[in-house]
């Protein structure tokens, strides 16, 4: 007996039944079934005598045995292949009793399982079936050096020890199992994804809130995000705006009742062009009939819808050619359908003058055009791409770049930003009666496909051309020619006085960008203009000069509903006396010497819009008048007109000016001031948001140093201090110009600011007097003020208010216990606390 099995005999019972519960919670946590017989042939040795050990696992459906054997030292061992009736691992399956052989050497059921022991020195066997409540496993067999080894209670005590090595097994079959169906399932899925991602269209899956769940490759691609990106991509311009509306409809639709969802839209691709797609969605239900998926394919039909789009055009070309004989008219329509369908910026139509020298530009649909190219536009045959198709009957298509190589730098086209065109004869009869021109500012070069349906088009406006030319005679044609010609010119004046005041309202939206500053006297005033942004009410923005109050009233216009309209602003300082009303109403013509013609005033110019009126407390006394009436009755007239004009205007007024102490002094009209004084807002000074005074300075830096050209590391502290502790009399607008000069004169790494700019020069004897004289005025109303507000008990309006007290209106002592920064509620505590 080997020194293993004489101490196994010297165990006692309990020891044994101990050493079975240490193996079983070891084997509890082996999932592997080659590391389970590993430890099982190492650690049963601590329980059981035997030489040898061998587990045996049938497969049912392949009707195989896998024999796993482990010698003394817990060596693997060589199992020849056996069929599952010469195992013990067979028999003891079949039967589900134990297996006892006392004696090998009288044992012949199975011949090749007992030579092949014997030749181990085996001498007695015991096999014992690996069950669960669930399945039959195998059997597990145990080789001993002596015969009759194996006794009853050996027996019974080795039969425990095949239930828990059945468990450990069953756990180990079962995970292998799932890691094989985890490894199916992924393989499933692999398989899957390449079916939906070679489908030609864009496939997602959603639920029944209209989350997505899964996307394909082709969707990724198209929208250039990833599929977790997409799940928290903020965007509203996914689909079409102009199609929004009817997929929201449409979707919310079939959401409400389960139908099918079919529809064709417009979907942005990640390069922000939209494409057609034909979109449906099937929904998935659960057996109680409720939704829990939506199968979504979107295909793309932009080629298709292109198609239709050309073939829609040709018809309506047609019937407008045979339907409408004003020529002017009718290729005003044709070009606003060409420029649709075509995905362009600009159509024309040109036709030759009667000496054949110059192309005219008969009609021009160009929205965007930045006046290099207009309806009157004439261009000289000779030296154009024009004048060349016209003169060859050729068309011709390209792009800027062979525009410049023909040597064609005089091209009207190139100052407009056109990247991409084509030019195509109208030829009726053999006769070539004009041009077709398209542009586009995008590089989408036209293609031969888009030459051909082009020459279609041309056709029909060909042969339009020649249908009006019957039916009206030259001396009509040239008469209406005139009278558009007037026409544009009127035009042409209004998108000039437009011009002025955008490139006014340009030049003036220079100063700032955007609003910066985190500093709570900022943060009020921008709670303000929150609150009376949404209204139409008057505001009245008070404050310093250079301290941004254009910039507040065009917060105030980009978050009304008037933001879609003109925002014009007047500063009522730099006009003259004398053209302050035509500037703002306007004049007839012949209203007075210069007047030559009638000119649109900023009133009308702000129609639907808003009108900021900047320094408005150096209006003159007439014009103030002229002001009052636009404010109470909503209309005025023109200057030299008698013809009253509706205005429908925001206004919102600025000045840095006392308008109270302006109408003590009778300089402005105290009716004027209560029609302005609606809803006002004071704009803090520099020096008392001095917080901010940092976050301008990074913000001004970086904008000049970006135009010219520089880069900071940083701010140098000592300049940082310097900045904050000036006062800035000049509030922003001085602060602007010094960081401006600082980068221009900066050579170093560091952002530095010469301190010889910041003067600190005490100010004029008279403005230290009337700022003294203003403090003590301040501080004897304030007092007053808190007396009334002690008196009242905290309470402002009413019979027993302060108001009352004072002689004032409420709204007036409102404004002034706001400005004057008055804590009324802290009186209603002291009456309480009296209480």
């Amino acid at each position: 007996m080997s020194g293993t099995v004489q101490k196994a005999a010297e165990k006692t019972v309990s020891e044994r039944y101990e050493a079975l519960l240490r193996v079983s919670q070891t084997l509890i946590s082996i999932r592997s079934l080659e590391e389970l017989f590993r430890v099982l042939a190492r650690e049963l040795r601590a329980v059981v005598n035997f030489h040898v050990m061998g587990v045996g696992i049938y497969d049912e459906k392949a009707h195989e045995v896998r024999l796993t054997s482990y010698g003394e030292p817990g060596v693997p061992l060589q199992v020849p292949k056996l069929t599952p009736e010469e195992t013990f691992t067979w028999w003891v399956h079949q039967h589900q009793q134990p297996l006892i052989i006392p004696s090998l050497d009288a044992e012949t059921r199975f011949p090749a399982v007992v030579e092949m022991l014997r030749n181990r020195g085996v001498l007695s066997v015991c096999a014992l079936p690996l069950t669960t409540v669930h399945r039959r496993l195998g059997g597990l067999a145990m080789g001993s050096l002596k015969t009759d080894a194996y006794s009853r209670e050996e027996v019974s005590f080795l039969s425990l020890v095949a239930n828990q090595v059945a468990l450990a097994v069953d756990d180990a079959l079962n995970f292998d199992a799932s890691q094989q169906a985890r490894e199916a399932l992924r393989v499933s899925e692999l398989n899957f994804r390449l079916v939906v991602d070679s489908i030609p269209g864009l496939v997602n899956t959603m639920t029944p809130d209209g989350e997505s769940e899964f996307v394909n490759r082709q969707v990724v691609d198209y929208f250039g995000k990833s599929h977790e990106e997409l799940n928290s991509w903020a965007t509203s311009d996914a689909v079409h705006p102009e199609d929004l509306p009817r997929v929201i409809g449409a979707f919310t639709s079939s959401i409400e009742t389960g139908q099918p969802y079919d529809t064709e839209h417009r979907i942005r691709r990640g390069d922000g062009i939209y494409r057609w797609f034909h979109v449906r969605a099937l929904p998935l239900r659960a057996t109680d009939g409720r939704i829990i998926r939506w199968y979504v394919l979107s295909t793309d039909i932009d080629k298709r819808k292109q198609a239709e789009d050309r073939l829609q055009l040709l018809l309506d070309v047609t019937n407008q050619v045979v339907s409408n004989l004003q020529l002017q008219d009718l290729l005003r329509a044709i070009s606003a359908s060409v420029r649709r369908v075509m995905h362009c910026d600009l159509v024309s139509v040109c036709f030759p003058d009667s000496e054949l020298n110059k192309l005219q530009t008969f009609v021009l649909d160009f929205p965007e055009s930045k006046g290099f190219i207009r309806e009157e536009f004439l261009i000289p045959m000779e030296g154009s791409l024009s004048g060349f198709v016209f003169r060859t009957g050729k068309p011709w298509m390209g792009n800027a770049s062979d525009v410049l190589q023909l040597g064609l730098k005089d091209e009207a086209a190139i100052p407009e930003g056109l990247k991409t065109g084509c030019i195509l004869p109208l030829v009726s009869r053999n006769r070539i009666l004009g041009v077709l021109s398209l542009g586009r500012r995008e590089e989408n070069a036209f293609g031969q496909a888009d030459i051909e349906f082009l020459a279609q088009v041309a056709n029909q406006i060909a042969i339009a051309v020649e249908n009006t030319s019957a039916y009206h005679e030259i001396t009509q044609a040239r008469g209406e020619l005139e009278k558009a010609l007037g026409e544009i010119q009127h035009l042409k004046d209004r998108l000039q006085d437009e011009n002025l005041v955008l490139r006014e309202q340009i030049d003036q939206a220079l100063m700032f960008e955007e609003i910066v500053g985190a500093s709570p006297a900022l943060r009020a005033v921008l709670s303000r203009v929150s609150k009376v942004a949404p209204t139409d009410s008057t505001v009245l923005l008070t404050g310093e000069t250079g301290t941004g109050k254009e910039l507040i009233a065009r917060a105030i216009h980009k978050r009304s509903r008037r933001s879609s309209h003109a925002f014009v602003s007047v500063n009522c300082a730099a006009i003259p006396p004398s053209l302050i009303a035509s500037e703002l109403f306007g004049h007839e013509r012949g209203a007075f010497t210069g007047a030559l013609q009638r000119r649109l005033g900023r009133f009308e110019l702000a129609e639907e819009g808003t009108l900021f009126l900047d320094e408005v407390g150096e209006l003159p006394a007439e014009t103030q008048i002229t002001l009052l009436r636009v404010l109470q009755e909503r209309e005025f007239e023109r200057v030299g007109g008698n013809q009253p004009i509706r205005a429908d205007v925001r206004v919102i007024a600025a000045t840095n000016r006392d308008l109270e102490a302006a109408i003590a002094a009778g300089t402005f009209r105290s009716d004027l001031f209560y029609r302005l004084n609606v809803f006002p807002i004071e704009v803090p000074p520099l020096r008392e948001r001095k917080e901010d005074i940092p976050l301008l300075v990074e913000y001004f830096i970086g904008h000049f140093a970006r135009k010219a050209g520089k880069s900071f590391l940083g701010i140098n502290k000592k300049t940082l201090n310097l900045l904050l502790a000036y006062p800035w009399p000049g509030n922003i607008r001085e602060l602007q110009n010094v960081v401006e000069r600082s980068v221009i004169v900066c050579e170093r790494e560091n952002f530095w600011v010469d301190e010889s700019w910041l003067s600190r020069q005490p100010v004029a004897t008279e403005s230290k007097r009337q700022l003294e004289l203003a403090q003590k005025l301040a501080a004897q109303e304030k007092e007053m003020i808190e007396a009334a507000l002690r008196d009242s008990g905290g309470r402002v309006s009413g019979p027993s208010g302060a108001a009352a007290e004072l002689g004032v209106h409420r709204s007036t002592l409102e404004s002034k216990i706001a400005s004057l920064k008055i804590d009324k509620y802290r009186f209603k505590s002291a009456r309480a606390a009296k209480k």
